[in-house]
């Protein structure tokens, strides 16, 4: 699986999560989803825009 299909699956399972929190009122788990789905919002915008090209384990 390439980068952009992991992230983009990665968003759409923490929107999934954060709808979820959303529903049972757990604001911590909302917060977290919120905040994993924001890095990888951001990890994606800079693979778009060619300023990452590859990750090193």
């Amino acid at each position: 699986m390439d980068l952009v299909a992991y992230l983009t699956d990665e968003i759409k399972f923490l929107k999934e999560q954060m709808d979820r929190a959303e529903e049972e009122k757990d604001n911590a788990m909302h917060f977290l989803c919120d905040a994993r789905i924001t890095e990888a919002k951001r990890i994606l915008d800079q693979v778009n825009d060619g300023k990452i090209t590859s990750l090193k384990a």
